[in-house]
């Protein structure tokens, strides 16, 4: 097979294909199911402002299963105060190798509806869901560069391990590492302007027991509640 040449601007994309088709540690057994659930407030002076006319805390499901060689992955908000029926739901099913075949996204919030649903051909692309899974599976100490499906459209991001601490949440008090996910600023590509923080236990299952989600106006902050609350 002839090998095609690869343009200077898109050798980073190459790279992190080729990294995201290494093998995977599990921090879940192949074939398990996993669902954790949360509880959720609004976070910042921006978040703050927003809870006066919006919901401002609820319930938060994060739920993998295996399919067809991959997984499904989804991270679900909701509030029981919402009249409206608030709620933000990222999703994706990804192959084999941990990246994404299929995202979507859709919300209700503020009055206003969204809702997107795409194959992603793009090799090496991974959504919002799916890539908490692979963080976890990664548990990288040093940077990782990723492209994520957001909201229909793809970009560059990075993964940075902040530190270890101790962190008490409702489910109790665990020794975490904190990754930051924010996008990248490269040439020819657009600039995510969301965040995702993520504090996962140190141990093999690396259980992610507080989630950050930015969306721009507010703060989604989601904290582990007890197992069966």
């Amino acid at each position: 097979m002839s090998q095609v040449p690869v343009r200077p601007r898109r050798l980073g994309r190459v790279l992190v294909a080729a990294a995201l088709v290494l093998p995977l540690v599990g921090a879940l057994p192949a074939g398990a199911s996993e669902s954790l659930a949360y509880t959720w407030s609004l976070k910042g002076f921006l978040g703050r402002m927003a809870g006066l006319v919006v919901p401002h805390q609820g319930r938060g499901e994060l739920r993998s299963r295996p399919n067809d060689g991959g997984r499904i992955t989804e991270l679900e908000i909701t509030s029981p105060q919402g009249g409206n029926g608030e709620f933000f739901l990222y999703g994706g099913e990804t192959r084999a190798d941990g990246s994404t075949a299929l995202a979507w996204s859709s919300y209700r919030w503020r009055g206003k509806e969204k809702s997107k649903r795409d194959p992603v051909l793009e090799e090496g692309v991974v959504d919002v869901a799916s890539g908490i899974h692979l963080i976890r599976d990664r548990h990288p100490e040093s940077t990782l560069r990723l492209r994520i499906w957001s909201d229909g459209r793809v970009y560059p991001v990075i993964v940075q391990r902040v530190g270890s601490e101790k962190l008490t949440v409702p489910a109790g008090t665990f020794e975490v590492d904190h990754y930051r996910i924010r996008g990248v600023r490269m040439t020819g590509e657009r600039f995510w302007k969301g965040g995702l923080d993520l504090w996962l236990t140190r141990d093999d299952h690396a259980t992610p027991v507080r989630i950050q989600v930015e969306r721009g106006f507010a703060n989604v902050r989601l904290e582990l509640l007890p197992e069966g609350t």
